[in-house]
């Protein structure tokens, strides 16, 4: 039984198996597993949720779910005793969501036997996120050895380019990213990006492949950010799109008219809704992966 908490725990080999998994999942329904996982949501979720319930019962899984505030941990109960409940009602596997983030991990995961896959831990990490955007744009693309992709937007509160911008540099692609000064991470030298761009139209002279982020309002605090303003800036707007080498993606949810112009989400080149697919798919891997091991 194994766990996936961060994408910085997999070495190359493990996330092809993941991905070929992945691949599988997309062609034939597979071979069924037997338990129970457990949803444990303390943070809004509509696509992570729904497809990792799908892909649970894709995979045979009996599946319950803790949202919210039905949690006791809202109570004030250890993260530890929540889990060592899990533990002892006999689920296999925890699928958490948690708007802070979960570290030092390791203290927990090693004393409880079960599997846990993280769903996204505050500013941290969304590792089954990014391994959909790899695994979208090696299936539309082939190779992305060199590839430029560019990040664009709210960096400082992104799990989804911590966890993404990783495993694209594992796989040779080259990542730079854009935003506001006061949205990019002070320690962003730490994930090897090739530029910090400003000026979104200088980045997109750069960039073949464009992932916007969500501008997250809600971890802003005092960093406030005028939204008319923003998206003059950094929105993909219809002159922008025309300039766009290939494809645009966006993890969701999107703010139309402050990350993407509303007629441009679903336009030719978006591949948003291919990430939504493929994340029934690359989730239904990860279970595979976790609870076969």
């Amino acid at each position: 039984m194994r766990s996936l908490i961060s994408v910085m725990d997999l070495r190359k080999e493990e996330v092809e198996e993941i991905l070929s998994l992945g691949s599988e999942a997309k062609q034939v329904q597979g071979e069924k597993l037997s338990g129970e996982a457990i949803l444990l949501f303390l943070e809004p979720s509509t696509r992570t949720r729904l497809s990792f319930e799908k892909a649970c019962k894709r995979l045979g899984l009996e599946v319950y779910s803790v949202i919210g505030e039905s949690s006791s941990i809202v109570k004030g109960e250890s993260l530890y005793d929540t889990f060592k409940t899990i533990e002892a009602l006999g689920f296999r596997c925890v699928i958490f969501r948690f708007p802070f983030v979960f570290f030092p991990y390791r203290q927990i995961v090693d004393k409880v036997r079960i599997a846990f896959i993280n769903a996204g831990d505050g500013t941290h990490q969304h590792p089954t996120q990014g391994l959909i955007d790899l695994f979208t744009l090696k299936e539309k693309l082939g190779d992305i050895k060199n590839l430029r992709v560019l990040y664009v937007g709210d960096i400082l509160h992104s799990r989804v380019f911590r966890s993404g911008a990783p495993l694209l540099k594992m796989f040779g692609a080259k990542v730079s990213v854009c935003g506001p000064k006061s949205l990019i991470p002070e320690d962003i030298n730490v994930f090897e990006v090739e530029q910090v761009f400003f000026d979104l139209d200088k980045a997109l002279d750069w960039a073949d492949t464009v992932i916007w982020l969500r501008l997250q309002k809600e971890r802003q605090e005092e960093r406030f950010i005028y939204e008319r303003s923003y998206f003059r800036r950094f929105g993909l707007t219809a002159q922008r799109y025309n300039k766009l080498k290939g494809f645009f993606m966006h993890p969701g949810p999107v703010n139309r008219e402050v990350d993407i112009e509303g007629d441009l989400v679903y336009s030719e080149k978006s591949l948003v809704q291919e990430q939504v697919k493929n994340g029934i798919y690359i989730r239904t891997a990860v279970l595979k992966w976790c609870l076969e091991s």
